[in-house]
């Protein structure tokens, strides 16, 4: 009996070390194009946020995003730099987690960053909250999953990121949910 015990532990511990080797091989640090004209990327590993930022900078004509919490100061400088480079930006965000729950200061300071580079930026009150997390870029391509605009899904929580290529039909019904969001929210000004 203890022998028989012995080999089922030894065996489960394989099995564990094995699972944990290819968990630890599949958090790879660089997004995945999974062909199709889909790519995903994951967190904490930071494969998240680069595909984020990689879809953001990819951006010709326009970005609508919507965001629950939205702290992450990278994602904000890449939507101003895309600002910049003359793309057609605008952000819906949850009210009640950026306006209410953020004690830290860095939701207000994105959307303070925001709004001073002329980027029209609406909080969303409407709901009991906001949950919605995607970006839909020059009309054709969504980036979503459960990636918040926020360091902690960027550095800390297990999150994942979708982003489908080339989809304007996909695309459109975003467009439509973002719309509503945005019509329904209010305009928000900068703290200074």
């Amino acid at each position: 009996m203890k022998h028989s015990k012995s080999i089922f532990f030894s065996t489960l511990l394989a099995v564990v070390l094995g699972l944990c080797a290819g968990v630890s091989g599949a958090l790879a640090a660089s997004p995945v194009d999974t062909g199709g004209g889909i790519e995903v990327g994951f967190s904490p590993d930071g494969s998240g946020e680069a595909l984020v930022l990689h879809t953001i900078e990819s951006a010709h004509s326009s970005i609508r995003l919507a965001a629950y919490s939205f702290t992450a100061a990278r994602v904000a400088h890449a939507l101003v730099q895309a600002k910049k480079r003359g793309v057609d930006v605008a952000v819906v965000v949850d009210f009640k987690n950026n306006m209410e729950e953020d004690r830290s200061g860095k939701a207000r300071a994105v959307l303070n960053l925001l709004v001073n580079a002329g980027i029209p930026t609406r909080t969303v009150s409407v709901y009991p909250i906001q949950h919605s997390k995607y970006a839909v870029i020059d009309g054709e391509t969504v980036q979503t999953g459960s990636y918040n605009y926020s360091v902690a899904a960027a550095r800390y929580n297990s999150e994942n990121v979708v982003v489908i290529l080339d989809h304007p039909a996909l695309a459109q019904q975003y467009l439509n949910n973002w719309k509503q969001l945005y019509d329904a929210g209010q305009a928000y000004a900068s703290t200074y």
